[in-house]
């Protein structure tokens, strides 16, 4: 009753503009509830850019008038990240639980028909991508068979949309967008998933194969924001890096070389500076956040500084380099301010007392922090030399004392950082799925691991 309340005064509030004959709608309202709320503002951009920071109300209920609104995709973040679509005149309005961020979200208001299909998209997309496997193992025409169904299914819904709310064009090309650079992200995953790694362009796949490649746009400023373009860009990059310096090597994405190739090859192709730029920034920071060696980080530094024109990426890389060398292997761990689960602060150096997995986790993430606890017990049998080391990374007491109470977790090894966000700084915490290696005094084996990899036992243990 509360959140159509809610509604009621944005659609006043509508009204009340379109009344005033001197002046053309050319703004939009958005506003809505954020239910758990894990901070007390959402924050609204436009590629990369932030627009507004808004700030809840009492209720955990927000409104906000975006003046001169150009078509197209927006962005709202609450700790996690969700497009949205706007029109001049638009009026909507968003209902989430952060609890389940992505499935609880819904739109209600003018364009929440819009919005409500790219987001069963979206999740369209999430759960198709989980089932895909079976059909990678295929021989290549019977899987391109089946890809190219499942894409003309999804073309018959939209086109079934377009007849039934005749939207615009700007929005025919963005759904068109989602439909093709999902299906092309596919194509490209296809001969590493089934010939391995070691792949290599050869006459192992019809010659027509990457014809696909000649409908890519490198420069759609507009899908910049747009998950299913920018994630199939990034994937592209690395495999054509791939295949132009490592063809007799196998895809080794932490590789020097490889990181070289794929910052030389975005910066052939793309010519639109945000995207490129944009593009640069994200696959050097996910090379340095992983690099073990300060010679090779650097020699990949220098190339993006040189290829980047945007100052403020140039700023924030330098800022992650710096800590991500004091986390070379060889370095001691820093030693962090804890609290306890009986909130008693303790110093990191002081919990580590043995060999020691340090793993990391979000109340935010619940499938991740009930799967990563569930292959630490599993570990913990296994590896009996070694003390599982639990960081929590939010600031809330409250929840977490009784997330640790309800699942069962062993408080002993329970602990959550008294400055969270300088402390994910120092340690370089870009993914909840990070996880540490360090021996008995703090010195730091591995910097960047993850539990669910298939060589972590292997390799480190």
């Amino acid at each position: 009753m509360k959140f159509n309340l809610l509604a009621i005064c944005i659609i006043f509030s509508i009204l009340a503009c379109k009344n005033d004959a001197d002046k053309k709608e050319t703004g939009a309202w958005f506003g809505g509830e954020i239910i758990n709320p894990n901070s007390p503002y959402i924050i609204l951009t436009k590629n990369e850019n932030v627009l507004d920071t808004i700030p809840l109300d009492s209720e955990n209920r927000f409104l906000h008038y975006l003046e001169n609104v150009e078509k197209g995709i927006y962005s709202f973040i609450h700790n996690e990240y969700q497009i949205l679509y706007l029109e001049p005149g638009d009026s909507l309005m968003v209902r989430v639980n952060t609890v389940e961020f992505d499935e609880s979200l819904a739109f209600t208001g003018k364009g929440a028909e819009r919005n409500n299909f790219l987001i069963n998209m979206f999740l369209y997309n999430e759960t198709e991508n989980q089932k895909m496997s079976p059909f990678y193992k295929l021989p290549v025409n019977e899987f391109l068979t089946k890809l190219d169904s499942m894409r003309e299914l999804r073309h018959k819904n939209l086109n079934k949309f377009i007849k039934k709310n005749k939207p615009c064009k700007s929005f025919n090309e963005i759904a068109e967008a989602n439909i093709d650079y999902d299906y092309f992200t596919k194509r490209e995953i296809y001969p590493y998933a089934f010939y391995g790694s070691a792949f290599i362009e050869n006459e192992k796949l019809p010659e027509n194969y990457y014809n696909f490649r000649d409908e890519i746009d490198y420069n759609n400023e507009n899908l910049l924001s747009y998950y299913t373009y920018y994630r199939f860009l990034l994937r592209h990059f690395d495999y054509l890096a791939h295949n132009i310096n490592e063809i007799d090597n196998p895809l080794i994405r932490e590789s020097v070389h490889h990181v070289l190739e794929k910052l030389n090859a975005i910066d052939s192709l793309v010519n639109s500076p945000p995207i490129k730029n944009s593009l640069l920034r994200t696959s050097i920071r996910s090379y340095i956040i992983r690099c073990k060696n300060p010679e090779d980080e650097k020699m990949a530094l220098d190339r993006f500084y040189a290829l980047s024109s945007n100052e403020n990426h140039k700023a924030e890389i330098k800022k992650i380099s710096e800590a991500s060398l004091k986390l070379m292997p060889g370095n001691k761990i820093p030693n962090l301010a804890l609290f306890d689960f009986n909130d008693k602060e303790v110093s990191l150096n002081a919990v580590l007392k043995e060999p020691s997995i340090i793993y990391f986790w979000s109340v935010n993430s619940v499938n991740h922090y009930k799967n990563v606890h569930s292959k630490v017990d599993e570990l913990k049998l296994k590896y009996p030399e070694f003390n599982f080391i639990a960081i929590n990374t939010n600031d809330n007491k409250k929840l977490w004392q009784q997330i640790i109470n309800r699942q069962g977790f062993e408080k002993n090894f329970e602990f959550r950082f008294v400055n969270p966000q300088q402390a994910m700084d120092e340690l370089v915490v870009n993914t909840i799925s990070k996880v540490m290696i360090v021996d008995a005094d703090g010195v730091i084996i591995d910097n960047h691991t993850n539990l669910f990899g298939s060589a972590f036992e292997c390799t480190f243990l």
